[in-house]
């Protein structure tokens, strides 16, 4: 790397370096960072550790797509592990390959189609629930609503079973595991979970709890009791074309853990940061609703309703640009490599962060980026920007598995409600950012129903 330069950034604290700031506005350092710095920018989170940040499309394109044999998911993927086991989201290399090739039959689009019965039966049922509450004009915790309906429809979808009948165990377990694995990957000095701390038990048995639920619906499916047309169905029915195998009971464990939980929290999140975008924009909220009304009337939608919602589509993409699930994705260099004269070290120490919740700021790409603008998403629109700037679900090897399953069933959540509903933010309630391994709101989305004529 002769010749090559260090990245620009702050100086920061001369122990904790930046740390402090990137934990009490990390968000707005971020990208406050970029705009001082320009690109490429680095500062230090605490005496050793530092970040090297990216935004530019081409530097994208070198990390994540072009030279992926060179960068690692590191240190992070591994916290994750400890809740996700090695999965598609955190194996590397010819595992991951050979995972990835065994999986990707069941998230064939036609397959997906035949869920959408399925899914809107799960809205229905929220729907429902919602209109018989003792008190409808008390508010909902549309945080929680997203989850739970999310939750139920992965748990159909993967193992034709509600899992939320043993609601008693499984989401508290859920709850426990996922604060855990938050608090881990943003950890600078995780402890092992060999010690005997009372939040490493808690995880522990959460984990235990979760594992015992997959791993018995995996022996029952294998032992004839149950069967459907589901993704645990592809999953144990998939052969590797190169060598014939098809996944262990633990492979399965990991893949469905991995499906189940990334799968709906991310999932719930979007569609949480949509109905507050739709609850402070009324026109955009008033055309999504004219355009269910349209397309559906009164009847259930069908698989081939789901490409005519174009404009509830265009919604939940202007949504997920503003406020990304997946807000940060982060790499180790595996060798030293240089990107626009700029040293990237194989170092453990250093991290090279995209975060789509910065390149979806980027005025150069993304004109007034900060308003909210679905039409920045018609055909016409989207066909003029330069790729890798729009990185919801990732992008290259790694673009996320599950992408088409969430959209149709992002898609369907919103025209069931909408229908119905015209949910409103409760009177002055402030919203704040909570960037934890997904982006979530900050204590949650309380939110008041106002129900609407059936015809919109």
């Amino acid at each position: 790397m002769t010749g090559a330069r260090e990245a620009p950034g702050p100086r920061g604290h001369w122990f904790w370096g930046s740390l402090r700031e990137r934990r009490s506005e990390s968000l707005g350092f971020l990208v406050r960072m970029h705009r001082e710095y320009g690109d490429v920018v680095q500062w230090r989170m605490g005496p050793v550790n530092r970040v090297v940040s990216l935004v530019n499309p081409e530097h994208v394109r070198h990390v994540l797509v072009e030279n992926v044999g060179r960068y690692t998911k590191g240190s992070g993927a591994q916290r994750l592990s400890t809740m996700l086991g090695n999965g598609l989201l955190t194996s590397e290399g010819p595992f991951w390959m050979r995972q990835r090739r065994l999986a990707q039959p069941a998230f064939h689009r036609e397959r997906l189609m035949r869920m959408v019965g399925m899914m809107g039966e799960e809205v229905e049922h929220m729907v429902e629930r919602w209109r018989a509450r003792p008190d409808t004009s008390a508010p909902v915790e549309m945080a929680d609503e997203m989850a739970r309906t999310t939750l139920s429809i992965a748990s159909r979808a993967l193992f034709s079973t509600q899992v939320l009948g043993e609601a008693d165990r499984v989401l508290p377990s859920l709850t426990v595991g996922q604060q855990v694995v938050n608090e881990r990957v943003l950890s600078l000095f995780p402890l092992p979970l060999s010690l005997p701390t009372p939040g490493n038990r808690a995880f522990l048995r959460a984990r235990q709890t979760l594992d015992s639920v997959v791993f018995e619906i995996i022996a029952r499916r294998r032992r004839g009791e149950t069967e459907g047309q589901d993704l645990l169905a592809m999953l144990m029915e998939a052969q590797d074309a190169e060598t014939g195998e098809r996944m262990t009971d633990a492979q399965l464990r990991d893949e469905l853990m991995t499906l189940f939980i990334a799968g709906y929290e991310t999932t719930a999140n979007a569609l949480t940061w949509a109905w507050y975008l739709l609850s402070q924009h009324p026109e955009v909220e008033q055309r999504a609703r004219d355009e269910v009304a349209q397309v559906l009337g009164e009847r259930a939608p069908g698989p081939e309703d789901i490409p005519r919602l174009r404009y509830l589509a265009q919604v939940l993409e202007e949504s997920m640009r503003l406020y990304p699930p997946a807000w940060v994705m982060v790499r180790q260099a595996r060798e030293d490599d240089v990107l626009d004269g700029i040293r990237i070290p194989a170092d453990p120490r250093l991290i090279v962060a995209v975060s789509p919740y910065v390149i979806h700021r980027q005025p150069r790409f993304w004109p007034e980026p900060e308003r909210f603008d679905p039409e920045r998403f018609s055909p016409d629109r989207a066909a003029e920007r330069p790729k890798w700037v729009y990185l919801p679900f990732g992008a290259g090897q790694r673009h996320c598995i599950g992408s088409h399953f969430a959209m149709m069933e992002m898609v369907l959540v919103l025209a069931g409600v909408l229908r119905r509903f015209r949910p409103r933010l409760v009177p002055g309630r402030t919203v704040e950012l909570e960037p934890l391994v997904a982006l979530r709101p900050k204590g949650g989305l309380p939110m008041l129903l106002e129900p609407v004529a059936a015809s919109g």
